[in-house]
């Protein structure tokens, strides 16, 4: 299996990693700040079980590398829409795309230029982000992705998938229901990336606070119940379990949005809570949690804001 990752953040870096670690034909596709650095020093992973280091092709030219069986796309989401067309060298006839961003809305624009014969709908669980160009910091040991057809049907090619990742140690789920695949994950990762990026802290600051869980508990909420006016079924014994579970998971996680806030980067603000703001207004919900926390937030959508 010929596997291209197109991006060497976080999610991008330690799948790449990991995959090459087991053997796996794995390229990188990265900008032109990441290309030296992994081409001299190789792409390395700090993680909770120590620290390694791969060798890989990268580049930043999709045609240098070719077509591929698979093509994960890691690059945030303001990047999404307008790398689409860059990818077609490295489709064949039955490449899968599998796009890993924040959000619910990648698989669509990818899918608008790529076609649903190519595209499905991704989410990935993992927390990592980059240490500097070439070396990636894991937070937490557990990781996977999950992945489901347009269709819904579980296909020969995802399949392979998740035989030839899970020996790499890279755990896959094949689910049959993409939209709400992707509703599973944005719930929570609304929730933590808000309050974590708002409060400038991990969640263990979240959690251990009457009043900041009290808002948490709010934005969850919100984006559950536009969720369900939007067509998505959230059953309301997964969300309360979910929501509990959110209350006892590893207090030093970072969502990226709080990183990035932190080191002054741009924001996918627009994409989590600012999109339950939209669908909110959609379908006749209220969101004033989400819309305090995106008002709060809105100086820093493009970085730092320059001092006055």
């Amino acid at each position: 299996m010929k596997v291209c990752v197109v991006g060497a953040g976080g999610v991008g870096g330690l799948l790449a990693a990991v995959l090459r670690r087991a053997g796996v034909d794995v390229s990188l596709l990265v900008t032109e700040r990441h290309l030296k650095p992994i081409r001299q020093n190789g792409l390395t992973l700090i993680g909770p079980d120590g620290r390694f280091s791969v060798q890989l092709q990268a580049e930043v030219d999709p045609v240098a590398i070719g077509a591929c069986d698979v093509v994960i796309v890691t690059v945030k989401m303001w990047a999404v829409a307008a790398l689409a067309p860059t990818l077609r060298p490295l489709l064949r006839e039955n490449t899968v795309v599998i796009p890993l961003q924040n959000g619910i809305d990648a698989p669509e624009l990818l899918a608008q230029t790529l076609g649903w014969e190519h595209v499905v709908f991704g989410s990935a669980s993992m927390n990592a982000a980059i240490e500097e160009p070439g070396v990636i910091r894991q937070r937490n040991p557990n990781y996977g992705i999950t992945v489901a057809e347009k269709h819904g049907r579980v296909s020969a090619r995802l399949t392979e998938v998740k035989e030839t990742f899970g020996k790499a140690g890279v755990s896959v789920e094949i689910g049959t229901d993409g939209p709400a695949l992707l509703w599973d994950k944005f719930i929570g990762l609304v929730s933590n990336s808000s309050l974590c990026a708002l409060l400038r802290s991990p969640m263990g600051v979240v959690q251990k606070d009457d009043d900041t869980w009290a808002l948490y508990s709010a934005v969850f909420n919100e984006v559950v119940a536009v969720g369900r006016a939007a067509g998505i079924s959230i059953p309301e014994e997964k969300a309360q379990t979910r929501l509990a579970r959110a209350r006892t998971s590893p207090p030093m996680v970072m969502p990226s949005m709080a990183v990035d806030l932190v080191a002054g980067n741009r924001l996918e603000l627009p994409w989590l809570g600012g999109r339950v703001r939209e669908l909110g207004k959609t379908y006749g919900i209220p969101t004033p949690a989400c819309d305090f926390i995106c008002t709060a937030l809105k100086p820093f959508l493009h970085g730092r804001p320059p001092a006055a």
